[in-house]
């Protein structure tokens, strides 16, 4: 196939192109040369160098039978944009719109542009991960913005031209040929190569899917040959790598020197991870790990960094070699060589036979003025001896006697204009250099100053972005625990129990939570399991006997979070109460938590959790209250037949669901005939949650929910 790369010499295009060579397409190359990649492209190709916007470009279209367009010009690849032009995105707009406009006129098969993960966003949640194509895309930088336009224009020519498109959502795209502006990889690589600190912007904990290169451009040509491939598809290895798992894996690959925290800016994606699971219906996988594809790439970029060592080093090591050599040293060689210079021009006629006309100025005066100009006094002062005994020497060998030349009043005056020239430019040029030295110095104690008052804001800020982090990034964070209550709120009463078990164990990260009822009769001394964790079956009672476990009667004592330090095994680990005014109507408990989960931030979040949560119990559980009177034969605690009905049918449904047993006892004969009677009798017999049906005619029967041991 003949395929058109606009922007062909970019990272992406020249391993693009380099690709297809291999499959024996045909490339055509337009570009206008102003991002040229350090990759270069040896195979054989055909290119113009043309900007897309230029009308120049459908000549090619007409020439050359164009099957496929890839527009990759444009295109930064760049983790997260740093401020763009104007101008330069209208450019692109209109490059895109004039691509689309001849390739639609001349019957292209299959437009392409790729796009990148920004356009999606920042997910709500690690839940929402991987993202989809058909996710709906809520670009938050400006780079995500201009791709959304960009795809927009595609989809839009393709339904009203019928040209068929395709739009490609790529992960972070690294290899060969990237610079230290596309991304967070080449900079490290640059950072270990000139053995400096690895610099991650915030915590690290943003995490990315990183795809190598030549995977990227094999899954191209894939989706370019599927006729099933149009619309939009993900390009990625659908893997989610935090910055700090990156930095660890290249110091250790590449013998990194320190990795530092900056938070200097603001991140606007803090997690991406797109699907692939359309591409691979191709037959597309990628087959480079990661840590191979890092050292291919450190590779190409070590050959180009020896290579750009060795062509510097002559330059570099004449630089070096003076800049090393003592400044003291270089002031007095560079002083006798400008003597000398001013001897010859002056004096030249009493060694040479050369005819010199009557001097206009004097070569010492400037000598002079030089030297204190450049080096200070101490050279200023060398320079009027010098140029003194120049101008006495010239003027004995001249023919004048020392006696004569002293009665000169000329003479005199000459040697007194050098030592003021000296006096005053060496003077002058002293005082700067102190005056220099003195606004150095304040400048090193205010950038200490400085320094200081910086290291505070960063703390501050690394303060307030953690406290941010438990806002919009974290599993645990504020707007997440927010979201799963608000969804236990919203449910129906008789789902609360039930659904404040899911929420717990999504937040908490467990799955072994329980919640025991205490009754509200004052005589009680037992609480019954109301409900409980799949994992928990037959683990924990159905029924707690308070004077035989204190922690339990502590907690209701003192209405707050009581941890099992001692670890007891038949006790939960973390036990919270739901507190209504100043009474406990029921107890949460975690019963298995990982070490590494027992921090004090650990049991806030628990008792927070509870907290938000409590509502929502509290309501379920006065609701059940609420409806005795309904519920009940008058003055018994018999159940009438429909909410015997109902209850069983829930306890039915929890052996489906969670595997809770339950028992369905019969009472055959009574010697009572009064209900209150004998219901005052059962009641002193059963549980509080063990209810009882009277049938009239059949006796009364029992019903319990039984935990098997």
């Amino acid at each position: 196939m003949n395929i058109l790369i606009t922007g062909g010499y970019g990272f992406l295009g020249v391993h693009l192109a380099e690709k297809a060579l291999k499959e024996n397409h045909k490339i055509i190359i337009i570009d206008n040369g102003k991002s040229p990649s350090p990759y270069r492209l040896r195979s054989r190709h055909k290119s113009f160098k043309l900007d897309v916007t230029d009308p120049s470009c459908e000549n090619i279209f007409e020439s050359r039978n164009i099957d496929i367009v890839i527009h990759l010009a444009g295109i930064r690849m760049k983790s997260h944009s740093q401020g763009r032009d104007r101008t330069e995105d209208d450019s692109n707009l209109t490059g895109l719109a004039n691509m689309l406009t001849l390739s639609e006129k001349h019957g292209v098969k299959k437009f392409i542009i790729v796009s990148c993960s920004s356009i999606y966003g920042n997910p709500g949640s690690l839940r929402e991960l991987p993202f989809r194509e058909d996710d709906d895309p809520l670009p938050v930088n400006p780079e995500g913005m201009n791709n959304y336009i960009k795809e927009y224009y595609t989809r839009r020519w393709s339904e009203l031209y019928n040209l068929e498109t395709l739009c490609i959502r790529s992960g972070n795209i690294y290899g060969p040929g990237g610079n230290s502006g596309h991304g967070v990889i080449p900079s490290f690589i640059e950072s270990i190569l000139n053995k400096k600190k690895l610099i991650i912007n915030g915590y690290g904990t943003q995490t990315r899917d990183f795809i190598y290169v030549e995977d990227f451009s094999d899954a191209v040509l894939k989706a370019i040959q599927d006729k099933e491939a149009s619309g939009i598809i993900n390009i990625s290895a659908n893997k989610r790598v935090s910055i700090n798992s990156l930095a660890n894996t290249m110091s250790k690959l590449f013998k990194a020197v320190k990795i530092e925290h900056r938070n200097n800016h603001r991140i606007s994606i803090n997690h991406s991870r797109l699907d692939n699971t359309r591409i691979r219906r191709t037959g597309w996988e990628p087959a480079t790990s990661l840590n191979n594809g890092l050292k291919n790439t450190y590779k190409w970029h070590r050959e180009q960094y020896e290579e750009k060592r060795k062509s510097m080093a002559a330059g570099l090591r004449l630089k070096n070699a003076f800049s090393r050599f003592p400044k003291r040293i270089l002031a007095y060689l560079e002083n006798i060589l400008i003597f000398l210079l001013i001897a010859f021009l002056q004096y030249n006629n009493l060694f040479l036979d050369v005819f010199s006309s009557e001097l206009v100025i004097d070569y010492s005066l400037i000598y002079i003025a030089i030297m204190g100009i450049l080096w200070g006094q101490r050279q200023a002062y060398l320079a009027v001896v010098l140029s003194s005994l120049l101008f006495i020497g010239g003027s004995l060998l001249s023919g004048i006697d020392i006696v004569s030349f002293i009665y000169n009043p000329d003479n005199l005056l000459r040697l007194a204009a050098y030592v003021l020239i000296g006096v005053i430019t060496g003077y002058s040029i002293e005082k700067r250099n102190r005056d220099l030295e003195s606004r150095e110095y304040a400048l090193k104690s205010l950038t200490k100053k400085y320094d200081f008052l910086e290291n505070i804001y960063n703390e501050t800020r690394t303060i307030k972005d953690e406290l941010q982090n438990q806002i919009i990034e974290t599993e645990d964070s504020f707007g997440v625990i927010y979201g799963i209550v608000q969804e236990v709120d919203s449910l129906e009463i008789e789902k609360v129990f039930s659904a404040a078990i899911d929420a717990i164990e999504k937040i908490m990260k467990t799955d072994s939570v329980s919640i025991y009822t205490i009754s509200d009769n004052e005589h009680t001394r037992f609480m019954r399991l109301k409900t409980r964790s799949n994992s928990l079956n037959g683990k924990v009672p159905n029924s707690i006997d308070l004077k035989k476990h204190p922690e339990f009667m502590e907690v209701i004592k003192s209405r707050s979070l009581v941890v099992n330090h001692e670890l007891k095994e038949d006790l939960p680990l973390l036990m919270a109460p739901v507190i209504d005014n100043r009474d406990v109507i029921a107890v949460v408990s975690l019963h298995n938590i990982p070490f590494e989960n027992l921090t004090m931030h650990y049991e806030n979040l628990f008792q927070t959790v509870v907290s938000l949560i409590s509502n929502a119990l509290k309501r379920a559980y006065f609701f059940e209250a609420s409806l005795r009177d309904k519920r009940y034969v008058a003055n018994t605690r018999i159940l009438n037949p429909d909410t015997f009905e109902n209850i069983l049918e829930e306890v039915r449904g929890k052996e489906r669901e969670l595997d809770m047993s339950y028992s369905l006892l019969r009472i055959l004969s009574t010697p009572f005939d009064n209900l209150p009677e004998l219901s005052d009798i059962i009641i002193k017999t059963i549980r509080d949650n063990d209810y009882i049906l009277s049938e009239w005619a059949a006796g009364l029967p029992a019903l319990r929910p039984l935990c098997r041991l």
